[in-house]
């Protein structure tokens, strides 16, 4: 049957030992090695990796500052330029208002003016006139008919010069 020898065994557990130290040593260690630096070289990319996304997002959050700061201040410029151009416009019709007032009051001023103009100017001619009439009144005998006739050429007389 089979029989255990102790010596092969021994050997054989000898050489397996001595294949272990061997492969450790000359097999498993250079590949235990590249293994780790291979590890260590992901792990640094992804450390790598995560500070650049982290920079990403920092950078990301200034330049969303910087774009809410420049939309505030165009906001605020185009805030300022609206309420400028309002203001000019009130100062521009207030201006128009005023020089419309002087116009029309000058105007009032000019109608007033020709009006006592003329008023002196129809009180000169019916004085003339009156002075005419009592004239002719004086020439004449006055009588009804005459009386008549000296009314009927006065009023001829101020239609005509009217």
């Amino acid at each position: 049957m089979l029989e255990i020898n102790p010596i092969a065994v021994l050997m054989q557990a000898l050489a397996f030992v001595a294949l272990v130290v061997a492969l450790k040593k000359f097999a498993f260690g250079p590949i235990g090695d590249q293994i780790e630096a291979r590890r260590r070289e992901i792990q640094g990319t992804l450390d790598q990796i995560a500070a650049d996304r982290r920079a990403m997002e920092a950078t990301r959050s200034e330049y969303e500052q910087r774009l809410a700061n420049i939309e505030a201040e165009a906001r605020e410029r185009i805030t300022a330029a609206v309420k400028l151009a309002q203001e000019e416009a009130g100062v521009l019709l207030t201006r128009a208002r005023d020089e419309s007032n002087e116009i029309r009051a000058k105007a009032v001023a000019d109608i007033e003016l020709e009006k006592k103009k003329a008023l002196v100017e129809i009180r000169s001619q019916m004085t003339d006139l009156a002075v005419l009439a009592a004239g002719k009144v004086l020439e004449r005998e006055l009588n009804p008919n005459v009386h008549r006739d000296l009314v009927r050429d006065f009023i001829h007389e101020v239609t005509r010069t009217s």
